[in-house]
Order: structure tokens, then C-alpha cells, then sequence
């Protein structure tokens, strides 16, 4: 016998037939038609009974002939009899049905087709009138469609069909549906997947979904980059005679849940201190404050969000480690949404309400493949380190850069305890690149650049993500690193007005020295809270921040534009050679981002 609840939802379709079943199409009224047994045999899941008990009614009640032969065939579908519905939806006379009526009978002769293998007659019927009301039909015609266009072969525009009840489904049905997505998605090959992916416009609600269906297949997708034009806060508006910055709204109660014990102890205390930095110079009203022990666990992290909840958070920050993140975002209460502190390995977007805020390397990459096809650079070679993060920004990079139209003219890994790359240069110059992507940090570096200078590569454009700088400058070792760009955060290099300087906040708070990104991401963590809603409604929007112009794409995650910088005698300069990474704060009216 089916399971209590699918017997449950299958009555409410046979209920809803019955319901109608009293009176004729042409409102003229009927006399009742007792389905009394009818309704017992299908309560009891004897659903074959129930569909000879509704074909006895239907040779007995002739006004509503055709309304209890629906009923009849419906019965025998739920008892998995799809032909023999079929045989008796054929003798229904579409005509004389409600218009809700006729669009049930489509739906079951699409599923008939079907289960015959006639995919081009279920796609034609499994078609609801345009304004129809029935969400249940609506959500089992995008199924059946689903099902049709994968028996197809079209796995992008099933997945489609998917992606669009999601929002419609309930709950419980979520988790079943996002795995027939993935399903779908994962019979694309990665040529495929990426090309799909860039020939969609930037809210299209599939991308998340393609983005994820490349990751679990080892790929990197291509990022849209954010190219943000309006400044939050520059318009003042007023609210009871107080002026406000346009978009700001302070939650009253703020959760902060951080690793302050553990292995990630050292990245939580940093941020913990950017963070209240910023509070405590914003001049503005201040919400109420609680900080939590994350620990270093997925369990320690929602019970640290559980009892933020309970203690009437209206907004909490972070967790801070990726499968933490993805815990908290499962399971996130409408009452306290959150702004993770990372993105989760299978990446997931965040629910509704909710953003995600990360320092990826990998999001770096994409903005350095960018800003060489902005510099007319088509072939560009790969070097990078053996560790995780390098190959995520490689394969970024090789993502956007292909996106774009570009070559990887080569590409190498670095080992870790070697001192001559020459064997490595060899083979990432070996397609005659016009420029390379160095994926390494400041030591490696050191010795990689001038190797490169000595192979004849002189004048070779050489891009990197913000791991090429340790953060302090250091011009007797890093002259080695002369000519490399790189994108960074403004704060380090006092790139960001209206922001309390990082040497005077060193002097009171060791990580703003000894941590510096990490710094700047707390305090605009802090920034982010009053403009989140305003800035996911207005992604052409950005507030500048610590770590970079900040925008919020329509998927609730927030993207950087970063400064870019060179190595010139050992120490970074901005590459535009201007003194403020944000000119439009001298516009007129600006108001300050962080508050009011």
C-alpha cells in the first residue's frame, strides 16, 4: 500500500474532481452524484476499485458522464495503470469539461504519451492556459515536461523546467527536485556546461545550477564580473525629518559567529576585530551586538546559530568555514537570515533573504583574466603553485579566459621545494604566450619572476591574485617581484576613504598589521549589514569598501572589484597612478557608507 502521504496527495486530486462532479459543464444544476464508495475504495488506496466504482457512476449519471470518467482514469494513473487511464481519458469529451478539468486531462494523456515514448505529444499537451491558477497542476505539468525534454536529450531545458518550480514547491519536495537538476545537468559534457553558462544573461536562475554541475565535475565556471556603477548612500533621503543614506536599513539585533577556538581561531579573532572596529567608529545608530563561538565544527556552528536565534537575532554573520556555511545556509530561519562568511564546496546560493561574502581566490583569478582581455592580451600561459587554492584560481582563470575568447598558450605546477623552474617555464612558454597568470605566493614568486626576466620574457605582461603580496611591504625582497599586477584590497594601501587607516588601527589591533585582508573583510562585513537588501535589489549598485567596491548579484552573493597594483622598485602602486581608488566619493552629496 502507497505510504500514507503520497495516499494523501493523491486524494486531493480525486477529492477536487469530486467536488465538481454534482453539476454539468453548462452550469445547469445537477442531482448529487453519491460517490460515497468511490471515495472509501480510494481512501483505502484500492484505487483500481475506485476507478470501476467512478465508470459505474459515470453509466449512471449522464450530466456528469464526463467529469467521473476523468475521475476513473485519474484513479487508475495513481494505481500506476497509465495505459489503461489512458484507454478511458479517450472516451472523456474534452468539451463538455471545466477549463481546470481539461487542463487535468491533458496533463494525464501527456503522462500516457509519455509512457509510451512519445515525447513530442506529451511535450504538446502537458501545456497549461496562460493565468491558470491550480498550483498542483502547474508544478505536475513542469514535471512532466521535465521528464519529456530529458527522454529528449534537452538535460539544459529540463533542468529549466525544474529550476522554475522551485519556488513553487514545498519543503520537503526541495531536496528531491534540486537532485533531479544536478541529475540533468550531469549527463552534459564540460564544453557543453560552460557554453551554456556563458551564453546566459547574469539573473538567469540556471546559472547557480550550471555553476554547481561544473564544479561537481571538477570544471570551473566563468564568473559575470560585476561592473557596478551607482554608489550606495550618495542619495539622502529623508524619514521623519532625519536624513538617511538611500538603501540603509540597520537590523535592530546583529549575531556574529565566529571560530574563536580551534584551528580557525587566528582567521576568526581578525575578523572579530575588523568587525568591531567598524562598529564602534560608525557614528550611526548601532544595533545590539552579540558575538558566538563558532568553533570549528558544522555541529558547533549551528548551535551557535541556534542560540542566536533564540536570542532574537535579526541578522547573523558569517560562519566562517565552508562546510559550516553550508550547515547554517540549510537549515536558515526566515527571522534571522544570514551573511555567510564563505561559500559553501557544492555552491549552493543562498535561500531568499540571505547573502554569502568570501575572499576567494578563485573570484580574483577571474577579475585578472579580465583585465588582461581588457588590455588586448589573447594567449596567456599558466604557472602555478601545488597547493588547493592554486589550482582553483588556474582553473578560474583558464574558465574566463576562455569565456572571453582567449588561449592558454601553456601551463605548468610548481613544486613545492624546488629553486629552478626552468624546466617549468619551458613548458608554459612553449605556445608563445603574450602574457602569464602566476598562481603563487610571495616566496615562490621571488624566485619565479626574475627566472622568467633571465629566459628573455623582459617585457612579458604578468598578472597574479592577491596572494603574490604578503600584505606589508617589503622592498628589499619584493623587487624581486617587480612588474607583476595584481588585484587587491584598497584598505591595504590607503586606497579607501572614509575608512579608519590601517597603521592607526595597527597600533591598537595587532591583526590589522598581521592580518590585513582578513582585517578588512570583518570591517566590511560590518559595512555590508544596512545595504544588503537594497544592494541584491540593485546589482548595478556597489558600497565601497575595505576589501573592494562591493556589489550583490541577483543569487545573494556578494562580488568584489578590486584595486589593481604593481610591483614598482619593490613596492606596490596603484596601477592607474591615482591617489583615491574611489573617485566618486568627491561627488557631490556622498554620504558616508558605513552608517549615517
Amino acid at each position: 500500500m502507497p505510504d500514507m502521504t503520497a495516499v494523501l496527495c493523491r486524494l486531493s486530486i480525486l477529492l477536487l474532481l469530486l467536488a465538481l462532479a454534482g453539476c454539468a459543464t453548462t452550469g445547469a444544476p445537477q442531482a448529487p452524484v453519491d460517490d460515497a464508495i468511490a471515495r472509501a475504495l480510494a481512501a483505502q488506496g484500492d484505487f483500481r476499485g475506485a476507478a470501476a466504482e467512478f465508470e459505474r457512476l459515470a453509466r449512471a449519471n449522464r450530466g456528469a458522464r464526463d467529469v467521473l470518467l476523468l475521475a476513473a482514469a485519474e484513479a487508475l494513473r495513481e494505481d500506476g495503470d497509465l495505459a489503461g487511464a489512458a484507454v478511458v481519458a479517450a472516451r472523456v469529451r474534452r468539451q463538455r469539461l471545466a477549463p481546470v478539468d481539461g487542463s487535468r486531462l491533458d496533463l494525464l494523456l501527456a503522462e500516457a504519451a509519455l509512457d509510451a515514448g512519445d515525447v513530442e505529444r506529451a511535450l504538446a499537451l502537458a501545456v497549461l492556459p496562460t493565468g491558470g491558477s491550480d498550483a498542483a497542476l502547474a508544478l505536475r505539468a513542469g514535471e512532466v515536461r521535465a521528464r519529456a525534454l530529458d527522454r529528449a536529450g534537452r538535460s539544459l531545458d529540463a533542468a529549466g523546467e525544474r529550476i522554475a518550480l522551485l519556488p513553487r514547491s514545498a519543503a520537503s519536495e526541495r531536496a528531491a527536485l534540486e537532485e533531479d537538476i544536478l541529475e540533468s545537468l550531469a549527463s552534459l559534457a564540460v564544453p557543453a556546461l560552460s557554453s551554456a553558462l556563458a551564453g546566459l544573461q547574469p539573473a538567469d536562475a540556471r546559472r547557480p545550477w550550471l555553476e554547481r554541475a561544473l564544479r561537481l565535475k571538477g570544471a570551473a565556471p566563468s564568473r559575470v564580473i560585476p561592473r557596478p556603477t551607482r554608489q550606495a548612500g550618495t542619495l539622502l533621503s529623508q524619514d521623519g525629518g532625519r536624513p538617511r543614506p538611500e538603501g540603509w536599513s540597520a537590523p535592530p539585533q546583529v549575531a556574529l559567529l565566529l571560530p574563536l577556538s580551534g584551528p580557525l581561531a587566528a582567521a576568526g579573532g581578525a575578523i572579530r576585530d575588523g568587525f568591531l572596529a567598524a562598529y564602534f567608529a560608525d557614528t550611526g545608530e548601532r544595533p545590539l551586538l552579540r558575538i558566538y563561538d563558532a568553533g570549528a565544527s558544522a555541529e558547533s556552528a549551528l548551535e551557535a546559530y541556534a542560540r542566536a536565534v533564540a536570542d532574537g537575532a535579526t541578522r547573523a554573520v558569517g560562519p566562517l568555514a565552508r562546510e559550516q556555511v553550508a550547515a547554517v545556509l540549510a537549515v536558515v530561519d526566515r527571522r534571522t537570515p544570514v551573511l555567510a562568511l564563505n561559500h559553501p564546496d557544492n555552491g549552493a546560493v543562498p535561500p531568499p533573504g540571505s547573502q554569502q561574502f568570501a575572499l576567494a581566490p578563485d573570484d580574483e583569478a577571474a577579475l585578472a583574466a579580465d583585465h588582461a582581455w581588457s588590455r588586448g592580451l589573447r594567449r596567456v600561459a599558466l604557472l602555478a603553485a601545488a597547493e588547493d587554492w592554486s589550482d582553483r584560481a588556474a582553473l578560474a582563470f583558464r574558465a574566463q579566459f576562455e569565456m572571453l575568447g582567449g588561449v592558454i598558450a601553456g601551463e605548468a605546477r610548481l613544486p613545492d621545494d624546488a629553486v629552478d623552474f626552468s624546466a617549468a617555464i619551458a613548458q608554459a612558454m612553449s605556445g608563445g604566450p603574450d602574457a602569464a597568470f602566476l598562481a603563487v605566493r610571495p616566496p615562490q614568486g621571488r624566485l619565479l619572476v626574475p627566472q622568467l626576466r633571465a629566459a628573455g620574457l623582459q617585457d612579458l605582461p604578468l598578472f597574479a591574485p592577491s596572494q603574490v603580496f604578503d600584505g606589508s611591504p617589503s622592498r628589499a625582497l619584493d623587487r624581486d617581484l617587480n612588474g607583476v599586477e595584481f588585484s587587491d584590497a584598497p584598505w591595504l594601501f590607503g586606497l579607501s576613504s572614509g575608512l579608519p587607516e590601517r597603521e592607526a588601527l595597527a597600533r591598537r589591533l595587532p591583526a590589522a598589521a598581521t592580518a590585513p585582508r582578513l582585517f578588512a573583510f570583518g570591517i566590511d562585513a560590518w559595512r555590508l549589514l544596512p545595504y544588503l537588501d537594497w544592494l541584491g535589489a540593485n546589482p548595478d549598485a556597489y558600497l565601497p569598501g575595505a576589501s573592494g567596491q562591493l556589489a550583490v548579484d541577483g543569487f545573494g552573493r556578494v562580488r568584489r572589484v578590486l584595486t589593481w597594483m604593481r610591483f614598482v622598485d619593490g613596492v606596490p602602486r596603484a596601477v592607474d597612478g591615482l591617489i583615491s581608488a574611489d573617485p566618486l566619493d568627491a561627488a557631490a552629496g556622498t554620504a558616508p557608507a558605513g552608517g549615517r
